[in-house]
């Protein structure tokens, strides 16, 4: 998958779990224009749309905040998201 290909999934999937922010074709410019696309990735309203709340047990922190935790120490981002990004 290319760039355009990932962020586009990632900005459907979030979407359609709730994410009131810009559509793709908005923010379609941080990849065109090499911008801060992590400023969106990262935003809880939209971390929380794209990975959910449900943790992995009890005393886990919520979905949304151990993906983007993981996200930031992965070496290639975008083969992070490529890898993670699950459509139901």
């Amino acid at each position: 998958m290319t760039k355009l290909d990932i962020f586009k999934v990632m900005m459907t999937k979030a979407k359609s779990n709730g994410y009131k922010g810009e559509d793709y074709e908005y923010r379609i410019g941080y990849i065109i224009d090499g911008t801060n696309i992590y400023s969106l990735i990262f935003r809880e309203d939209f971390a929380r749309a794209l990975w959910g709340d449900v943790g992995p047990g009890e005393n886990a922190l919520p979905r949304w905040a151990y993906m983007t935790k993981e996200l930031s120490l992965a070496t290639d981002k975008w083969k992070f998201l490529e890898n993670n990004l699950k459509t139901d």
